[in-house]
């Protein structure tokens, strides 16, 4: 009988593996945080407003004063700073006015701080790419709007152009709701008549913050992490008093045209699948070139996240923006 079950398990798991590497073609690492993702119940927060309201009330004196810091250790060289009244990391700065530089705004539906697989991915980020990457802790809802952060982010923008030789080394780039700041942001560079950064790289980003593309209901079941009500709560957070339709919360609604070349990858489980979609076809209406990078069979931010795919990622991104 144990002989039995023990063939019967073995099967199971050659078939498991078979499906996850042949038909889904994905690696064992990222399925199986898939799952972890699904049984820790972390979508309930972006399902439901009841929800979202209880995270960004018991999150909310954690960002409301000065940013507490990370435990993680960096690889590459790191300086931790104060600029503009937020704390801004920077990786590998090499001090030279030709190399590669990544503004980067982090995810954490505009109501968290970092996670430590945030600094994780800039390390990576900047050591695969030889750059110098840029990640400042922004204001958090519920103490500011997306106003505060827009400025601090023209703020250091500025401080960038002053560094660099050329604004084309510049990559612009965010995951999650800090992809909704970063095309957004380039969006409003433009409207001011500031020059574009050389890259847009999007990761998972928030398009449209209402969620009201009719394709999104088919993927709520597939996606482990994100919802519609509780997220649109946040969002409209994020948005104060500007209409949540407004380019600067809900990029996709903005003017593509003239901006720098936008990397754009999402996972095809996501919510946030359809709308990213939209946004490829759109560009490709207009005859925008840019980089549509689906992950098939991924969830939410999956490159941010230490998987094997986070690695042939930022090769793809590397030899883009080279």
């Amino acid at each position: 009988m144990r002989k039995k079950w023990s063939t019967l398990a073995f099967g199971f798991l050659v078939a498991a593996y078979a499906h996850i590497r042949i038909k889904e073609k994905r690696s064992v690492k990222s399925y199986m945080l898939e799952q972890g993702i699904r049984l820790s119940r972390a979508k309930r927060r972006f399902m439901y407003k009841e929800e979202a309201m209880k995270a960004l009330e018991k999150m909310a004196p954690q960002t409301a004063g000065e940013y507490e810091g990370t435990h993680y250790q960096f690889k590459m060289p790191v300086k931790v700073d104060k600029h503009y009244g937020s704390t801004v990391y920077t990786v590998n700065d090499k001090q030279d006015k030709h190399q590669r530089v990544v503004l980067y705004a982090h995810g954490g539906a505009w109501f968290q701080d970092p996670l430590k697989i945030h600094f994780e991915f800039i390390d990576e980020l900047a050591e695969t790419l030889n750059a110098k990457v840029i990640m400042p802790v922004y204001p958090k809802i519920p103490h500011q709007d997306y106003q505060a952060t827009y400025v601090l982010f023209e703020k250091l923008y500025h401080d960038l152009l002053n560094q660099v030789a050329d604004s084309k080394q510049i990559v612009v780039m965010g995951d999650s709701a800090g992809g909704q700041i970063a095309l957004s942001f380039a969006q409003l560079l433009k409207e001011k008549h500031i020059v574009q950064p050389g890259h847009i790289v999007l990761i998972s980003p928030v398009l449209d913050a209402t969620m009201q593309h009719p394709e999104i209901p088919d993927y709520l079941k597939k996606d482990p992490m994100v919802g519609v009500n509780g997220s649109v709560f946040l969002a409209e957070q994020w948005a104060g008093d500007t209409p949540l339709d407004n380019y600067k919360v809900s990029p996709i609604n903005g003017d593509l045209d003239g901006l720098g070349r936008i990397t754009l990858t999402v996972g095809t489980k996501e919510v946030l699948y359809p709308d990213a979609l939209n946004l490829s076809q759109l560009l490709s209406a207009k005859g925008i070139e840019h980089d549509f990078i689906p992950g098939y069979y991924q969830f939410h931010i999956y490159p941010v996240f230490p998987i094997p795919e986070r690695r042939r990622f930022l090769y793809q991104v590397k030899n883009i923006i080279n």
